[in-house]
């Protein structure tokens, strides 16, 4: 952060020396929003150039933080998306001149690196679509580009793709800003629906942009990165990778392992559970090409947006509850709970509550259960026309007995403003002392 503040102080004192030598030769002026805009092009260069590097250091993120994150839409069934998307390309102007930075070889960037985290990606100006939440797309290809071209981070990338057209509402990126990447940075590409056909191409040298559904690599949806295979292991780049991610239950069967920011699968096994929908394929012609050598280590979370929680809620929803492999409508639904039906939550996120049993739902649609408090004393019956005891704490249950005025009564314990007697009843504690 440091570093950051003193860059900029450097650069605010070299261009206000400029434009002070330039106003006492030339007569000219620049109001402070002037001096502003410049200083933040300079500082937007010397970013270019001085983020040329690997993401190092891989998050200690949870299970829960990937859950939580906004799905990217990767289902090609789904025909108002492909097609709003195919209008940004078809409706673009020539492919813009896009500088990038020095090229240093293969290139990983992780979504959740604290360069750009947080920066906004999002064509409706909401701040909480940021490149961590939303921006598995423009990492993507800033990886692809980096590697072939030249350095282009993924905050840099995202505001391409927001200016262009090619960033959804609500569902990630549009597929065909991966053929417009192509033609802004003049790489040769194909398109594929076929992983042997991708295979293929890596041996040709050719890196290759996945989208994959809910499966080994995504609770929802999201573009990793194909950058090499050896016999039958692909080399992957994943942005949202995280320390821990292939160790739950449903991944290990994949066998996957991970060494710094690489990720080995076999291709029969990203077969069977990457659960992927097409790959966007682009030729690296370099003859320089130079392997990523940069020690990886791993960064404590200092940003969940998920929450620790133990309480329980029940359903209040008369025709049940959708229950989702993450927090949000778009994730795919799992089961579902019927009225009345008891669950603990263990996380949340944004009005969503992760269930004991690993599955997300809408806490709009349950009442969280009031907590029972242990307690072990005697009260004395004070309403004067003597006390109902109920079957259970509140006045909607049958009355079992009645205590007369001044009658001790021994509490166990309480739940809200009730209190359960040692013979199992149910008095109000307004009407005891």
């Amino acid at each position: 952060m440091n570093k950051k503040i003193d860059k900029r102080k450097i650069i605010a004192a070299i261009v206000v020396i400029i434009l002070s030598i330039a106003g006492a030769i030339w007569g000219i002026t620049y109001t402070d929003e002037e001096v502003n805009s410049i200083i933040n092009g300079v500082e937007t260069v010397a970013n270019i150039i001085e983020d040329n590097i690997s993401t190092t250091e891989i998050p200690e993120l949870k299970q829960e933080d990937e859950q939580v994150l906004e799905v990217q839409e990767t289902n090609l069934e789904n025909e108002a998306f492909e097609r709003q998307g195919e209008v940004a390309y078809n409706g673009s102007d020539k492919a813009p001149v896009v500088q990038v930075g020095e090229y240093k070889g293969l290139t990983y960037y992780s979504q959740a690196d604290s360069r750009w985290a947080n920066h906004m990606y999002s064509a409706i100006k909401d701040k909480s679509q940021t490149i961590e939440q939303s921006g598995c797309g423009p990492t993507a290809a800033a990886m692809v580009v980096s590697s072939i071209k030249g350095a282009i981070t993924p905050d840099k990338m995202g505001d391409l793709f927001v200016k262009y057209g090619y960033r959804s509402t609500n569902n990630g990126t549009y597929f065909s800003a991966m053929k417009w990447v192509a033609d802004a940075f003049d790489i040769g590409y194909k398109e594929t629906y076929s992983l042997d056909t991708a295979v293929s191409l890596l041996k040709q040298n050719y890196y290759v942009i996945v989208s994959c559904n809910e499966g080994l690599f995504t609770y929802g949806g999201h573009f990793i990165v194909l950058v090499g295979v050896d016999n039958d292991t692909l080399r992957v780049f994943d942005s949202y990778l995280y320390s821990g991610k292939f160790t739950t239950s449903s991944r290990k069967k994949a066998n996957v392992k991970v060494e710094g920011n690489n990720v080995y699968v076999s291709v029969s096994n990203f077969k069977k559970y990457a659960n992927a929908t097409k790959f966007y394929c682009y030729k690296n012609d370099r003859t320089d090409t130079k392997d990523n050598d940069n020690t990886v280590t791993t960064k404590p979370n200092t940003s969940s947006n998920v929450k620790t929680v133990n309480y329980k809620v029940k359903v209040t929803a008369k025709l049940g509850l959708n229950a989702r492999t993450g927090a949000g409508t778009n994730y795919s639904i799992k089961t579902a709970y019927t009225y009345n039906t008891t669950l603990k939550i263990v996380a949340e996120s944004n009005g969503w509550g992760k269930t004991d049993k690993g599955y997300w739902v809408c806490l709009t649609y349950t009442k969280k259960v009031t907590s029972t408090t242990s307690t072990s004393k005697t009260m004395t019956v004070i309403a004067k026309l003597g006390l109902n005891a109920r079957s259970g704490p509140g006045t909607n249950y049958k009355i079992k007995t009645a205590y007369p005025y001044k009658t001790k009564l021994t509490i166990i314990s309480t739940s809200g403003n009730w209190g359960k007697t040692n013979k199992g009843y149910y008095v109000c504690l307004t009407y005891l002392k």
